[in-house]
């Protein structure tokens, strides 16, 4: 027993020195970022801007790899399955809860180590057409609480903002009918052909055509005012309950990976969130900067969920 005992510690203590080793040259090579939908859309978007920011603090080129499908599950499963040394990491937000929820995939935050959330999506707003009708938030409500199923809450279905349509009925006493309309670019196509009623998505998609006034915004779907977009209401401005779709930008990577890495990978990612041109970027689309990092970050994810999500869960799998 002593033997094996001592040839485990020997073990331990060369791992440990080959991390080190490992760490001292990291990175020397191409990184890959996993980005778990397709180009286009605003993770896409966020993940290539903060790919550029970190090149310039680790000195190697930073890829963005969109790998679309699974509602984020295949991205996230290559990421799991990439060598665990730092080269290949992975950005989600709260799509990554979903599929677990609806019981597809065993993959969940656990399963990774967290870099970090570098940036918040208070954005999330609830959007109809400017040929409605709807005077404000609470018109609409009552609208639809007078006349249930009439008015259609258009979005993807298995994904997030279905769970935002159950979360409003519920808190709000409205009775909104869902209507799978497809990802963000069908939403907006849907609103602009009064193909529904009203839809949720981030500010910044639809900026043109809150400029020309074709569409209006009837709430901010978030618990803190964006003072970024003034016109954007709280739903508790309205009398009802704050209910909070905003969303964080996550990164981690194979939980294998060794500790000394994830510490660089984590100071690279606090600088990158500092970086002049990200942080300009950021405004631009009206976006929060943050700097939460590994532990700090993972609890900051775990609690949204937890607190935003998880309580729907039932509603949400009866309504698949």
């Amino acid at each position: 027993m002593k033997k094996l005992i001592s040839v485990l510690l020997v073990l331990c203590m060369f791992l440990g020195l080959a991390n080190v080793a490992l760490a001292d040259k990291f990175p020397s090579k191409p990184i890959q970022i996993i980005c778990p939908v397709k180009a286009g859309g605003d993770t896409d978007r966020n993940t290539r801007q903060l790919a550029l920011a970190l090149e310039k603090v680790l000195g190697v080129s930073v890829v963005t790899v969109n790998v679309n499908g699974g509602a984020t599950v295949m991205g996230m499963e290559q990421a799991l399955d990439a060598e665990p040394d730092g080269y290949t990491l992975i950005i989600n937000g709260t799509d990554m809860f979903v599929p677990n929820m609806m019981g597809t995939t065993d993959i969940n935050l656990s399963s990774f180590k967290t870099i970090g959330i570098p940036l918040i999506d208070n954005t999330t707003v609830l959007v109809a057409h400017k040929d409605s009708g709807y005077a404000d938030l609470k018109d609409l409500v009552e609208k639809s609480a007078a006349q249930p199923d009439s008015i259609e809450y258009g979005g993807k279905i298995g994904a997030t903002n279905q769970i935002c349509g159950i979360a409003m009925n519920k808190e709000w006493g409205s009775a909104f009918r869902f209507q799978d309309v497809g990802n963000n670019a069908a939403k907006i196509t849907a609103l602009l052909g009064r193909q529904t009623d009203v839809i949720n998505l981030s500010y910044s998609l639809a900026l043109d055509y809150f400029k020309t006034g074709e569409f209006q915004a009837l709430c901010l779907l978030g618990s803190e005012a964006n003072e970024l977009i003034p016109d954007a209401k709280l739903a508790s401005e309205f009398g009802y309950k704050n209910v909070d779709f905003s969303k964080f930008f996550w990164v981690g990577v194979n939980p294998d990976t060794p500790d000394e890495i994830v510490d660089i990978l984590a100071d690279a990612l606090a600088k990158a969130a500092q970086d002049p041109e990200f942080l300009a970027y950021l405004k631009e689309n009206f976006l929060t900067p943050a700097c939460m990092l590994k532990e700090e970050a993972q609890a900051y994810a775990q609690k949204f969920y937890e607190d935003t999500m998880e309580i729907y869960k039932d509603e949400f799998i009866a309504a698949q």
